[in-house]
């Protein structure tokens, strides 16, 4: 049975497994990420995780894949720039070198649609769009069968696209008024602020987030309260995520939309299930199909370790 490493670095955790051509994880190691460690010390804690989870099986694995969000220039296997972390031109090069095993790089939106085409809601489409909304938004694409890449390995930046052009938020990339500032995991709390300075009336969620730095989970834990701050937060948020889903839509045209990262995955009825008739009602294109990732969390991790049989594009 054919072997491979596959990693995903998210902005959170890293996650490593030692999986299947057929995308079966045979054991996994998830560790959190360390915001203030240097490259070095990144490297070396990836070394030794591709080791504790491979055991007896190193020699015998085909590949290392690693999926990693932020600014990439795959051409030099280097993470230009994360936005949730501390690296800034970390490349991922010394462990080819240091592990003797050939690595496939890619963005961790683009491992994650890579795996759905492959394993989950994909398969059977051409024509599809990966999103994840987590610590931060990102996201892959196929059409045609292809997927899109770009001259550096970003052609698929869509949390950085900008939807609202009075630029209200600052992402954590500098940028103003990007998807990825308002309504991930790291938007939220900003969102609610902006929003709290112009409710009319006076509720526990508004309260404390006027009072202090609320968390993603909490939004979603005082709807489900009734709060009616905190629901008018989560119906702002599914309508800016169907603006940028719509324009997704109109850009590639495709035929099913998977919605993942832990955002999303955690709170389907809030995040995902509204938006096919917020989208139907923006987009230009017919619309397609929208629903949650049937690979959970995972998809990014399991397009990691199925790269490493293969893809159809050359680096």
């Amino acid at each position: 049975m054919k072997r491979s490493v596959g990693i995903d670095m998210g902005g959170t955790w890293i996650r490593v497994a030692l999986g299947t051509e057929d995308g079966v994880i045979l054991k996994k190691i998830t560790a959190p990420v360390d915001p203030l460690a240097d490259n070095a010390s990144i490297l070396n804690q990836l070394e030794t995780l591709i080791i504790e989870v491979s055991g007896d099986s190193l020699k015998e694995i085909k590949g290392i894949g690693i999926a990693a969000a932020g600014k990439l220039d795959i051409k030099r296997s280097t993470i230009i720039f994360s936005p949730h972390t501390s690296i800034r031109s970390l490349s991922v090069e010394p462990l080819h070198e240091s592990l003797k095993k050939p690595l496939t790089f890619l963005n961790d939106g683009v491992a994650a649609a890579l795996a759905e085409l492959r394993l989950g809601a994909g398969r059977g489409h051409d024509n599809i769009v990966y999103v994840g909304i987590g610590t931060g938004i990102g996201g892959g694409i196929v059409v045609d069968g292809h997927l899109l890449i770009g001259k550096e390995g970003n052609a698929h930046e869509m949390g950085h696209m900008i939807i609202d052009a009075g630029g209200a938020i600052e992402c954590d990339c500098g940028g103003r008024g990007h998807w990825e500032a308002y309504t991930s995991g790291s938007g939220l709390p900003r969102l609610s602020r902006l929003l709290a300075q112009s409710f009319v009336g006076r509720t526990p969620f508004l309260e404390r987030s006027l009072r202090a730095k609320v968390e993603a989970r909490e939004v979603f834990e005082y709807a489900r309260k009734g709060d009616n701050f905190a629901l008018s937060v989560v119906r702002e948020a599914t309508r800016l995520n169907a603006i940028a889903m719509a324009n997704l839509v109109n850009l590639y045209d495709p035929s099913l939309i998977s919605v993942g990262g832990g955002v999303a995955i955690k709170n389907v009825d809030f995040v995902v299930s509204p938006l096919q008739s917020y989208v139907e009602r923006f987009s230009f294109n017919t619309p397609p199909k929208i629903v949650p990732s049937p690979l959970g969390e995972e998809a990014p991790l399991l397009g990691s370790v199925v790269s490493v049989f293969g893809l159809d594009f050359n680096i």
